[in-house]
Parts: structure tokens; sequence; C-alpha cells
């Protein structure tokens, strides 16, 4: 088997837990795809240019994040293997994207291309059944928990939420860009961290 095959059978698998596609509608979903190796450091998504991709991470970490005037840069989200990574209204409005997307590891990715994508949910109610799907539970139920989180939870119980969610990240990144997302400082974070030890 093509290693590239088991980059898509992974992405298959985490597609079933929105949508079983049949293997003529996933055939399809790959043809508007592809794989790229992606260096720790790079950019992927700059705030100075419209988004064209949706990033399902095979392998690595990504950061969306965005830089005010200042140059204070503020962690929206860190996303792991399995999930995937977007600047998501710059998808949909065609604008300047305000949020920047950059790998923290060396990682490997599939780009899904998002007007071949939103052409699929056109054509294919397979893909309007994962885009409904996909929204509800991400952008709807996970969304407003986390927003939820961030203004009832102390800053100890957002960063054991974040440490359930994604088991070994603190091995594997600086732990300023986990203090960054959880909107404390790393002074913070490390009290919390020798108090859940």
């Amino acid at each position: 088997m093509l290693e590239t095959e088991i980059y898509y059978q992974q992405l298959r698998e985490i597609c079933k837990e929105y949508y079983d596609f049949s293997d003529k509608s996933f055939d399809a979903f790959k043809k508007i795809c592809f794989v790229k190796n992606i260096k720790k450091g790079e950019i992927l998504q700059d705030s100075y240019s419209p988004a064209k991709y949706i990033y399902f991470i095979y392998k690595g970490i990504l950061r969306t994040y965005f830089v005010n005037e200042k140059g204070a840069i503020y962690t929206k989200n860190l996303f792991s293997e399995n999930y995937f990574s977007a600047s998501k209204v710059s998808l949909i409005t065609k604008e300047d994207s305000y949020l920047n997307i950059d790998a923290l590891e060396d990682s490997i990715l599939i780009y899904i291309d998002f007007d071949g994508y939103k052409n699929l949910i056109d054509a294919n109610v397979e893909f309007k059944n994962f885009y409904i799907n996909y929204l509800e539970k991400n952008w709807v139920i996970v969304k407003e928990k986390n927003e939820i989180s961030l203004i009832l939870d102390d800053a100890k119980i957002r960063y054991e939420n974040f440490i359930q969610n994604n088991p070994d990240i603190e091995k594997r990144i600086p732990l300023h860009h986990i203090a960054n997302h959880l909107g404390i400082t790393p002074t913070q974070l490390s009290r919390i961290r020798k108090k859940s030890n």
C-alpha cells in the first residue's frame, strides 16, 4: 500500500465520526486533496491573504493565532493528529484571513481544497450530511462548551480539560504556547502544573 493511501485511510476513519462516505464519494473527495510534508515553523496561512484550504493533520501540531496591532500574539487553537484546522471565516467570506496558521512540529497534512469541497456539497447529499454533522458538533456544540468554559472555569480546570483532550502535547511543544492558548502566563501555567502533578 502506498504511504499516501495510509494517510487517506486515516482521514476516512475520522470522517466516519460525522458521516460514513461510500467508496465512490470518498474517491471524489480524494480528488480535491493532496498530501504535503510541512517543516516546523512553516506558515500555512497568513493574515494578508484569503484562505484556500482545510488542513487535516495526519501527523504534527498546528497553531491558529492572531496578532494585534502592537504585535502581541494570541493563540486561538492548538490542533494535533486527526483534527482539521482552517481559517473558517476566510474560507466562507473569501476575505483576507484574520488568523495565521503555522506548524509547531514537522507535520504531514492533507490539504483539502475548500472550493472543491463546496462543489461536492452542492452536488452530493453525502457531503451535505457530513458538512451539517461536522458543523453541528464542532462549530456549535464544542465551540459553545469552550466559550462557556472560558467564562466559568478557572485556569486549572481549563488546563486539565485541555490536557485530557491533548494527552502528550506538553512533551511536544513549548509550554508558552499552551499558556497563551489558555489565556494565562507561563508562570501561572507552571504553578498549575506543579499542583496537578
